[in-house]
């Protein structure tokens, strides 16, 4: 018997590599595999010469050998993977499972999937797949399983899905779709998920939708959807998760959803809805998940309306509800509380009866003004966040004995000494306690897992401790805004995994050590406002992930390395007020996702190149949107699907000299894009390849030494907000089409060569004297003197000279009218003479034959 099984098993083992898959699916196979860029070579194993059932990701019938199942995810790959989708696999009729989800594929899904009969799960979560959702889709009778979330589909949600009558899971979220919510989907009857949030549709929640009595699963949030949530909801009896938030819905929240005994999440916050919670609420036994903030409340919430079993409970109140430990007497269970534009009114003395593991407290007012002292009873805390709830006195030391993962502090008036306790806090990752009074020194031992440090904005003195431990998690470090000095140490180039570093606003000297070139994934590197000294280390070029680059107000000397070229990916360069000397290196025009460039106040010199004025980031005509706002999130952990996502509240802001005085941005939107090369000594001309720059909103060339006219081109930069030219040598004529930029706001073309009239078109009169000032040969409003005629030019006759002056011209004009009456009269009479008297017609005639025939001898013979 086992001689038998034995051979079994040895038999259909052969008969598995002898027959091996169909020929003609492995070549539909390999046509796919051609389409992707594989270069983490994840689909090696795909090879003409190999049974197509041995691939990786492939599955096949044992009997029929037919391909059954393609599951190939790009989510655990070591690189990122991106292709086409080909309609090749149309040819795989019989696949029941398609599964091609993280690839980053592109074009539209192919129509002949219909061909499909079989196909009961098509998965392409997470891809960049463009155009409409085919409406053929509901060919596929056999379709269990539909997830097209997270693409870049348009147009509506087609009515004919209503056909598939199979369909359990429905996933059409993050996209971008329109239109509604097609009223059909209540006949999916089978539905158990419906997710259709992150898109762009509108109208009113279909009261339809309550027909879908297998529905778990509900999720229709951020869209613009309207109107007011259904009563009629409450019919899906089966319902444990209902997802509405960051719509338009008003109204109150209908009673009847409290008899939706199975919920467990509900998520109502980012609406507009007014009232309160309905007491039935209460009565929700399951519900753990109860979020209902950034709503329109009209009335305060009351404790007796908050189910026992409550875990997470976010409420950000628009009132400033007085909350007091009576409001929590009943939320024994809960884990995860976030309250905000609330006033907290605790005893001293309470200790509440939960455990919490996250608070959140942003914009509250806590009585005393200090940290609750009934925090210090939370023993299993892991993220707090009290911000911009101005909080005062120093950090209570029961507060660094805690397990923090997180810690959010910022924007207070605490002050004192700086303390990271890094025996308590080994588990701590996020530290923000940026914006307060707290003193002290950087520590020389830093908590071992730490990704982001925040301490900007403070009082810390002292210098960085050159022999730091090194913690190779940290991600973020923002020291800007103390009062710290000495050298920058080297060992911070062994933050390896550090992306942003920010030293801006304090003290330090000494050079910028070449070490940073070590900072691979560095993304933000900004050492303004000290006093460094020394070279641009070319070594920075090897920061090839850099984005924003602000060195400005130093003392930073030499030369600007070529090799700046190298930054590709770099989308500001700010170097203004350095002692940098030179030429402008051309390599910057190879930097096409630069948006702004500031050189400004430092000694360059020479020409500006002409492919300065070729930066793809600024050829785009643009005015919405934004661009690159450094924001890092800290991801928190999952709680009933739904990630937690903490923001960091870094962004890369920027001093520059916009619209003729120096301002700080805070952040940098999308469509800002500027030049300033001012304060230098340039020369040369403006290049005319200026008009090519139709994104550019600020141009600063002043204070420097450029001659020639003022580009025509210029016109073409239709963005234009801000125009300063002034301050060099620039001769002719102010371009008369510079009034139609319809955006420009300041213009200064003062201290110039310039001549002619002040273009009236447009809106340029309407720009200050100072705008046009010390032109010798420039005239015209609004200057000063004379707006109608220049000082330099004959004086225009008076009035009575005028007068006289057309008195003489009326004279002379009846004169040569009766010159030209006799002249005519006389020529006419003998004319006619001539004309009606043959004799002497003939006498005339005669007569002129004899002169020509006397000047020109060769007519004798001319015969006509």
């Amino acid at each position: 018997m086992a001689n038998l099984l034995v051979f079994t098993i040895i038999t259909l083992f052969l008969l598995r590599f002898c027959c091996g898959c169909i020929e003609r699916e492995a070549h539909a196979l390999l046509l796919f595999k051609a389409g992707v860029n594989d270069s983490a070579g994840v689909l090696s194993s795909w090879e003409k010469e190999r049974d197509c059932c041995l691939w990786y990701g492939i599955s096949c019938d044992n009997t029929t050998h037919h391909v059954v199942a393609v599951n190939v995810t790009g989510f655990s790959l070591p690189t990122e993977m991106e292709g086409i989708i080909s309609g090749s696999l149309c040819t795989l009729t019989f696949v029941a499972t398609l599964n091609l989800s993280g690839l980053g594929l592109t074009g539209t899904i192919p129509p002949c999937f219909t061909n499909l009969s079989l196909l009961a799960q098509l998965d392409l979560y997470y891809n960049r797949l463009s155009g409409n959702i085919p409406p053929t889709l509901s060919n596929l009778s056999s379709l269990i399983y539909l997830d097209l979330s997270s693409n870049q589909l348009t147009g509506s949600i087609p009515s004919s899905l209503s056909n598939l009558s199979s369909l359990i899971y429905l996933d059409l979220c993050s996209n971008q779709l329109t239109g509604s919510i097609p009223s059909s989907l209540s006949n999916l009857s089978s539905l158990t998920k419906l997710y259709l949030c992150h898109n762009e549709l509108t109208g009113s929640i279909p009261c339809s939708l309550s027909h879908l009595y297998s529905l778990t699963k509900l999720r229709l949030a951020y869209n613009q959807l309207t109107g007011s949530i259904p009563s009629s909801l409450s019919n899906l009896s089966s319902l444990t998760e209902l997802y509405l938030a960051n719509n338009h819905l008003t109204g109150c929240i209908p009673d009847s959803l409290g008899n939706l005994s199975l919920l467990e999440v509900m998520i109502l916050s980012g609406n507009q809805l007014n009232g309160t919670l309905p007491p039935s609420f209460s009565s929700l036994s399951s519900l753990t998940y109860l979020s209902a903030s950034r709503n329109s409340f009209s009335q305060g919430i009351a404790s007796s309306t908050l189910p026992s079993m409550l875990k997470f409970l976010h409420l950000s109140l628009n009132n400033h509800q007085i909350i007091s430990e009576l409001f929590f007497h009943n939320l024994s269970k809960l884990s995860d509380l976030a309250l905000s534009n609330c006033a907290l009114n605790n005893s001293p003395t309470w200790i509440p009866s939960f455990q919490l593991t996250r608070l959140h407290l942003t914009s509250c007012k806590v009585v005393d003004g200090q940290i609750p002292s009934w925090i210090s009873t939370q023993f299993s805390l892991e993220e707090l966040q009290i911000a911009d709830s101005n909080l005062v006195g120093e950090i209570p030391s029961w507060l660094q004995d805690m397990r923090l993962r997180y810690i959010n502090l910022t924007t207070n008036h605490l002050h004192g000494d700086l303390l990271l306790n890094t025996s308590a806090w080994k588990a701590i990752k996020v530290v923000d306690m940026s914006n307060n009074a707290l003193f002290g020194q950087i520590p020389p031992i830093w908590p071992p897992h730490i990704q982001f440090l925040l301490l900007n904005d403070n009082w810390l003195t002292g210098n960085i401790p050159p022999s730091m431990q090194v913690t190779s998690s940290l991600q973020v470090l923002n020291l800007e805004n103390n009062h710290l000095n000495g050298k920058i140490p080297s060992s911070i180039a062994n933050f390896s995994s550090l992306q942003i570093l920010n030293l801006g606003n304090n003290n330090f000297g000494g050079m910028i050590p070449s070490e940073f070139g070590q900072l691979s994934q560095l993304q933000s590197l900004v050492l303004k406002d000290n006093q460094l000294s020394g070279a641009f280390p070319p070594s920075i070029s090897n920061c090839r992930k850099l984005l924003f680059l602000d060195i400005g107000q130093n003392l930073l000397k030499g030369q600007i390395p070529n090799s700046i070229g190298n930054l590709l990916h770099l989308q500001v360069l700010a170097a203004r007020k350095n002692n940098f000397e030179g030429s402008i290196p051309t390599e910057i025009g190879q930097l096409k996702h630069l948006q702004i460039l500031d050189l400004s106040s430092n000694h360059l010199s020479g020409s500006i190149p002409h492919n300065i004025f070729n930066l793809q980031a600024m050829l785009i005509e643009s005015k919405e949107g934004f661009i690159r706002v450094q924001k890092y999130r800290f991801i928190s952990k999952k709680y009933t699907s739904f990630i937690q996502v903490i923001p960091i509240m870094y962004e890369d802001g920027l001093n520059m000299n916009s619209k003729g005085r120096d301002e700080h941005y805070p952040y940098i939107f999308s469509t800002m894009a500027a030049i300033d090369l001012s304060n230098n000594q340039l020369s040369g001309n403006i290049p005319s390849e200026l008009g090519k720059l139709k994104g550019l909103m600020l141009l600063n060339l002043s204070m420097n030494n450029l001659n020639g006219t003022i580009p025509n081109s210029i016109v073409q930069v239709s963005q234009l907000e801000s125009l300063d030219l002034s301050t060099n040598q620039f001769s002719g004529q102010i371009p008369w089409e510079l009034g139609s930029l319809s955006y420009l706001q300041v213009l200064n073309l003062s201290n110039n060569n310039l001549s002619g009239r002040i273009p009236q078109g447009g809106h340029m009169t309407t720009f200050a004297n100072s705008s046009y000032e010390r032109n010798p040969s420039l005239w015209g409003c609004p200057l000063r003197r004379n707006c109608s005629w220049p000082d330099f030019a004959p004086a225009p006759p008076s009035i009575y000279a005028l007068a006289n002056e057309e008195e003489q011209i009326e004279e002379s004009l009846w004169y040569w009218i009766g010159v030209g009456l006799a002249y005519g009269v006389g020529f006419g009479a003998v004319v006619l003479s001539i004309v009606l008297r043959k004799k002497w017609r003939e006498k005339y005639f005669h007569g002129v034959d004899m002169v020509l025939k006397y000047f020109f001898p060769w007519l004798h013979n001319l015969k006509i």
